[in-house]
């Protein structure tokens, strides 16, 4: 099936890569582009494609193009396209994520970052599944079934009957699309398997894995009756224990002294002693630093007080505080001061136990009132 879509971008050169890159996927046509917001605005209005690239934090600002082009669309248009938001960095990730955008994408972008966005657009859309191993029925039931007019007007194909044979199943579109989606599998296998073999929490036997999967495949998948050769994928998929493997070893080279926030292909990597504090922000949290920077990390305050160093406090529901930057604790106001800033951060009764642990070490046991 053939999808649409446009490019809203102020900078030709990412306009010419989302094109090339584009074009490795035969199912996705392109309508055209624009680099300012009325010119955007119109073209979308004009050829209502299934989904948009949009950049949300343009490089100039007269472009216009934003985030509020998704509302001004949602006033003319019955049916809005999808949106997959781009940009040069992730400041405006947690904004997007409120306008409700398919996918978040950060310049420059692997073909592998597109790829996901356009399965997770295509699962949003009604289309038919093949599964390798399907529930037991026959293909009788299909037998003289007839196609609807539309679709043979479309196609240009006199009215007759349809007979599927259940011994042959040869056709060459069946074969591409299920070769695709075993690509796509694959491809989401590998992904999480190194994910889990760079967890601390657990080891994995991924060669275990990789066996099993291969076994399930040359045992369900009908050989005699595909024409594509699977070896290239089989061999591929034997290969991710290795891959697993290597990552493991890379990740014992590794401080264990970082943390990792990861949005949309963008790894961000942290140094625990340089946070200062947390605070919460619905189903996120801001990460401040030592420099004040405030870093969105698509995580909840709890996650983090179950992950971070026995030198971060949980002081109130919204807060948790690395000890090492509090200057002052004013119990009478509850309140605790952060080292080299005038930022106050306030604690709850419920945390009373974790701000006398905070005054006891940072006082030591030769501490004296003066």
């Amino acid at each position: 099936m053939k999808y649409s879509y446009i490019i809203l971008d102020d900078d030709t050169k990412s306009i010419l890569k989302i094109q090339s890159v584009m074009e490795s996927f035969s199912n996705f046509t392109l309508l055209g582009s624009a680099t300012q917001y009325d010119d955007a605005l119109n073209l979308v209005l004009e050829y209502q494609p299934d989904f948009v690239f949009l950049e949300i934090n343009p490089i100039s600002t007269s472009s216009s193009l934003s985030l509020l082009l998704i509302n001004e669309l949602h006033r003319y248009l019955k049916k809005t396209p999808k949106i997959i938001a781009i940009s040069h960095d992730s400041s405006k990730a947690f904004e997007a994520v409120k306008y409700d955008v398919l996918d978040f994408l950060i310049k420059p972008f692997a073909i592998s970052d597109v790829r996901k966005a356009l399965l997770r657009f295509e699962k949003t859309i009604d289309v038919p599944v093949i599964r390798l191993n399907p529930e037991p029925r026959k293909l009788q039931e299909f037998k003289n079934s007839e196609p609807e007019e539309a679709f043979l007007k479309e196609k240009e194909i006199s009215h007759q009957p349809i007979s599927l044979k259940e011994e042959t199943i040869s056709d060459k579109p069946l074969n591409d699309e299920l070769f695709s989606l075993l690509r796509n599998e694959i491809a989401g296998l590998k992904e999480a398997l190194l994910e889990m073999a760079s967890s601390q929490k657990s080891e994995v036997n991924s060669e275990l894995i990789v066996n099993q999967l291969v076994k399930t495949i040359e045992e369900h998948l009908p050989q005699d009756n595909i024409t594509v050769d699977l070896e290239p994928l089989l061999s591929e998929i034997k290969t991710i224990s290795k891959d697993s493997s290597l990552n493991t070893k890379v990740k014992e080279e590794v401080s264990r002294n970082l943390i990792c926030i990861k949005s949309y292909g963008d790894y961000r990597f942290l140094e625990l002693d340089e946070i200062a504090f947390l605070k919460a922000d619905n189903n996120s949290t801001d990460i401040t630093m030592n420099n004040g920077e405030v870093i969105i990390a698509f995580k909840t305050l709890k996650y983090f007080e179950e992950n971070l160093p026995n030198y971060f406090f949980r002081i109130h529901n919204s807060y948790i505080v690395n000890k090492n930057y509090v200057s002052r604790v004013h119990t009478g106001n509850t309140v605790c001061y952060i080292k080299n800033t005038k930022t106050q951060l306030p604690f709850s009764k419920s945390y009373k136990e974790n701000v006398e642990l905070i005054i006891a070490q940072l006082a030591g046991s030769d501490f004296k009132d003066i």
